[in-house]
C-alpha cells in the first residue's frame, strides 16, 4: 500500500549537492551493478544537471536520498548511465518514476532516442529497461576483468520530427477538430407543424428550436419547404405559419436544377416506388423528394422528420445518397444539456484527494509542466456556445500532482479534446492517470457515444502507455491517441439506435445487421469515417469502445454478491454523499479492478464473461444487481502473500472470510459499468436468475437473462 513518507524529485543543484554524499554511498554500495565512476563525476553530473533523485521526507520534515538517476549523451541522442534505489525503497517504483521523469525532460527537450547499456547478466537490469520500452539494438564485449557482455538498449522518444515515422496506427476516420460552427439540419413540415400547431410532438419540437437558439444546432429548410406552404396556404397574405416561415433561414437554391431534379427523382424511387409504398407518385411524395435531395446537394448534416416512409428507408438513403434522415426524438437524445456540468465530485484518497480544479489553478500547473501556452488555452479558455469544459485535479496537500481537462461539443457532432498530465516522476503517476483518463472517458460518453481525442504532449509516457491499454490507438497525425467510447452494453434490442447514434456522434459505421458471432465469422466490420473497413474481434471491439458489454448471441455471464460496504468503494455504486474525511482505497481510483471470493467459485469465473455484481441486503444493501463489469482473469492467491499490486486493487483488509482454505480466488475486471436503474431481487427472481442459492453465492447466467437484466437497467 501506500507509505508514509512524502516523496519528491529534485532537481535543484544547490540541494543536491548537500546531499551529494547520500548519492555517492549509495552508488559505491551497487558498483557490481553499476560499475566505477570517480566520487568527482557525481558532483559534476549535479552541476551540470545531468543527475536527479528522489527524496523521501519524514513526518518531522528530514528528506533523505532513496534514489537517483544519472544520464548524459549528445543531442538529440541521450543515455542513461545510471539507476539506482536504496535498498529499503526497492519495489516501489522507485526506478520507475526517475526513468519516467527523465523520458519527459528529454521529450520536452526534443531528444530523438535514449540509449542504456547494461550488461548482459543482470537480468532485473535487463527487464527493468525492456519494461520501459528499451529494445535491444546491439550487444558487444565487456572488459576483459569481468569477462561480461554489455546489451545496449534504444529507446525511440515521442517527439515528432521530420523523418519520424508514426507507431503503428489504425485508421478510425475520426473528425479531427470541432467544427466552426454546429451542426447544420433542414427539416419538413412535420416538424415545423409540430412546432406551431402544438400536435403531439409539441414539447419535442420546442426542445428542437430551443438548442438552436442556444446554437448548439443550426437549423434550415429547403426550397421546397417553402413552396409546398404556398400550395397548401389558403391566404398567402395572410397566413401567419407561411410569415413565419419565411423568416427561417434557407439553402441557397442548387446551382443545377437539372441535378436537383435528376437526385429528387432517384430519391422518390428508393423510397416510394422500390418498396411499394402507396404515396408512389403523388404530389407528396415528390415533394418529400424534393426536400431531401436539395438537403443532400448541399452537403447538411442530416434532414429531421417524422416521416414513417423517410425514416424506414433511412439505411438506403445514407448509403445510396449520402444523406443522413434522423427523427425529432432520436436527434434530440443527441444534444447534451449544455447547464449540466456533471462536475467530478469530490473524493478523498489515501493520501491525496480529487476535486475540482479552477482555470487558473490548472493553467498555473500545465505552464510548470511545460505544456504549450496554445493548448492551455485550447482546454483552460472560457466554454463558448459551442463547447462545454470539464476539469479534475489531483492533489496532495495544497501542490496538484495531476489534471485532466475534457473539452466536448454541445453540438450533435464533433470530437471531445481531452488533455492528462501527471507529474511524470510521481510515484503514483499511474495511479492519478488511471482515474483521470477513466473519469474523462466516462464523462464523455455521459450520453451518448462519443469520439474522444487525447492531445498529444512531450513528456507524458505514463499516459500514453495507460491510453493505449484502454482502446485508444495512434492517428499517425501529430501523434494524437483516439477512441469511441460507447458507455453502455450492446444487445440485439437497442443495436439499431446505438450504431445510427455512434456514426452520427463519431463517424463509425457499425453493421447494419445485428451480428450473429454463433454462425461463421467472429469478427464485426466497423467503416471508419475515411471509408476504411476494420474486422474487429468481439473482445477487441469492447476494449476500442469502452466501457461496453457487448452481449453477442449467446454471451453467457456470471452474478455475484457483494455487500454494501464493498459495493460502494469497489464499483463506485454509493449514492449518498460521503463525509470529506473519509478516504477511498487505491481500488476505487483503477479501471482494473479486482473481486474476491472462494476458490470453490473458479469454474464460472472464466476470463471474458460479464460479471454482474448483486449488492446484498445485508447491512442496509439494495438488494440489487448495481453494476457489471468484463472478467479480465481469475488466479488462485494465497491468504498470506499477496502482492503489492494485487492487494491495492481490492477492498478488503482480511481475506479469511471470503475462504475456508489456505486460497482464495482473485478476480480481476475492467470495463465497469454502473446500472442506471438497479434491478432489483423481485425481478431477478421472475427472471430466473438467482439460482439455487439465491444469489449467496457466484451464479452462471445464461445469455437470455442476462439481456433481460441489462434491458431493466436502461429500461428508464
Amino acid at each position: 500500500m501506500k507509505l508514509a513518507l512524502r516523496t519528491f524529485l529534485e532537481r535543484d543543484p544547490a540541494k543536491l549537492k548537500s546531499h551529494s554524499s547520500e548519492i555517492i554511498a549509495l552508488s559505491n554500495g551497487e558498483k557490481e551493478a553499476l560499475g566505477f565512476i570517480p566520487n568527482s563525476a557525481y558532483e559534476d553530473a549535479i552541476s551540470q544537471k545531468r543527475l536527479f533523485a528522489m527524496f523521501a521526507e519524514d513526518e518531522e520534515g528530514q528528506a533523505a536520498v532513496v534514489g537517483y538517476i544519472l544520464h548524459g549523451g549528445v543531442f538529440p541522442h541521450a543515455r542513461v548511465q545510471q539507476v539506482c534505489t536504496k535498498p529499503g525503497w526497492r519495489r516501489h517504483k522507485v526506478a520507475s518514476a526517475l526513468m519516467d521523469a527523465l523520458i519527459c525532460d528529454l521529450e520536452r527537450a526534443g531528444f530523438l532516442t535514449v540509449k542504456a547499456k547494461v550488461a548482459s547478466d543482470l537480468a532485473y537490469a535487463q527487464a527493468f529497461y525492456e519494461g520501459h520500452g528499451f529494445e535491444v539494438a546491439s550487444s558487444k564485449a565487456g572488459g576483459s576483468a569481468r569477462g561480461r557482455t554489455i546489451v545496449v538498449r534504444v529507446r525511440n522518444l515521442a517527439t515528432p520530427h521530420l523523418f519520424s515515422t508514426p507507431p503503428a496506427t489504425l485508421d478510425l476516420g475520426l473528425p479531427k477538430r470541432f467544427g466552426t460552427e454546429a451542426a447544420f439540419y433542414t427539416f419538413d413540415l412535420n416538424v415545423f407543424f409540430d412546432l406551431v400547431k402544438n400536435r403531439q410532438r409539441h414539447d419535442s419540437a420546442c426542445a428542437l428550436f430551443g438548442a438552436a437558439l442556444d446554437h448548439r444546432i443550426r437549423l434550415g429548410v429547403a426550397s421546397e419547404f417553402i413552396s409546398e406552404l404556398r400550395r397548401t396556404s389558403v391566404d398567402l397574405q395572410n397566413d401567419p405559419v407561411l410569415q413565419m416561415a419565411l423568416q427561417l433561414p434557407r439553402l441557397p437554391p442548387p446551382v443545377s436544377p437539372q441535378d436537383l431534379e435528376r437526385l429528387a427523382s432517384e430519391i422518390h424511387e428508393i423510397v416510394f416506388t422500390n418498396t411499394g409504398n402507396a404515396g408512389a407518385g403523388s404530389v407528396q411524395a415528390r415533394s418529400d423528394a424534393r426536400h431531401l435531395a436539395h438537403s443532400a446537394l448541399s452537403r447538411v448534416s442530416g434532414f429531421i422528420t417524422s416521416d414513417g416512409a423517410l425514416l424506414e428507408a433511412r439505411d438506403d438513403l445514407l448509403t445510396k445518397i449520402g444523406i443522413d434522415v434522423a427523427g425529432l426524438d432520436e436527434l434530440l437524445t443527441l444534444l447534451p444539456d449544455p447547464a449540466d456540468d456533471h462536475l467530478p465530485t469530490e473524493r478523498r484518497g489515501e493520501g491525496f484527494e480529487c476535486r475540482v480544479p479552477t482555470a487558473d489553478e490548472t493553467g498555473a500547473y500545465l505552464k510548470a509542466a511545460g505544456v504549450p501556452a496554445s493548448v492551455i488555452e485550447e482546454v483552460c479558455g472560457p466554454a463558448i456556445a459551442r463547447t462545454v469544459g470539464w476539469r479534475s485535479g489531483v492533489w496532495e496537500g495544497s501542490s496538484i500532482v495531476a489534471v485532466a481537462c475534457l473539452t466536448s461539443p454541445v453540438s450533435t457532432a464533433g470530437e471531445h479534446r481531452l488533455l492528462v498530465n501527471v507529474d511524470a516522476g510521481h510515484l503514483d503517476r499511474e495511479l492519478y492517470g488511471e482515474y483521470l483518463l477513466d473519469a474523462a472517458v466516462k464523462q464523455a460518453c455521459l450520453n451518448n457515444p462519443a469520439a474522444i481525442r487525447l492531445l498529444n504532449v512531450a513528456g507524458q509516457p505514463t499516459v500514453s502507455g495507460l491510453a493505449t491499454a484502454r482502446g485508444f490507438v495512434a492517428t499517425g497525425v501529430g501523434h494524437d491517441l483516439v477512441k469511441v467510447a460507447i458507455g453502455q452494453p450492446i444487445t440485439q434490442e437497442n443495436w439499431e439506435p446505438t450504431r445510427h447514434t455512434t456514426r452520427r456522434k463519431t463517424g463509425l459505421g457499425l453493421p447494419a445487421q445485428w451480428p450473429d458471432l454463433q454462425i461463421g465469422s467472429r469478427s464485426i466490420a466497423v467503416t471508419s469515417g475515411s471509408g476504411q473497413s476494420l474486422d474487429l474481434s468481439p473482445e477487441r471491439f469492447e476494449d476500442m469502445f469502452g466501457p461496453t458489454l457487448y452481449l453477442w448471441p449467446g454471451r453467457e455471464a456470471v452474478i455475484v454478491p457483494i455487500q454494501r460496504a464493498y459495493a460502494d468503494e469497489l464499483l463506485g455504486t454509493n449514492t449518498q454523499p460521503r463525509l470529506s474525511f473519509i478516504q477511498d482505497r487505491d481500488a476505487s481510483f483503477l479501471s482494473r479492478r479486482a473481486y474476491v471470493n472462494t476458490p470453490r467459485a473458479r469454474s464460472a469465473m472464466r476470463p471474458s464473461l460479464p460479471i454482474l455484481f448483486y449488492e446484498s441486503g445485508k447491512n442496509g444493501g439494495r438488494k440489487a444487481v448495481v453494476a457489471a463489469g468484463r472478467i479480465v482473469d481469475s488466479v488462485l492467491v494465497p491468504k498470506e502473500s499477496t502482492s503489492r499490486d494485487t492487494a491495492r486493487r481490492v477492498v478488503v483488509d482480511d481475506l479469511s472470510e471470503f475462504s475456508a482454505m489456505d486460497e482464495v480466488l482473485m478476480t480481476t475486471f475492467d470495463n465497469l459499468i454502473v446500472f442506471p436503474t438497479p434491478v432489483r431481487f423481485a425481478d431477478l427472481k421472475e427472471f430466473g436468475a438467482t439460482g439455487s442459492s439465491n444469489l449467496i453465492s457466484a451464479t452462471a447466467l445464461s445469455h437470455e437473462n442476462l439481456v433481460r437484466i441489462i434491458k431493466a437497467a436502461w429500461s428508464k
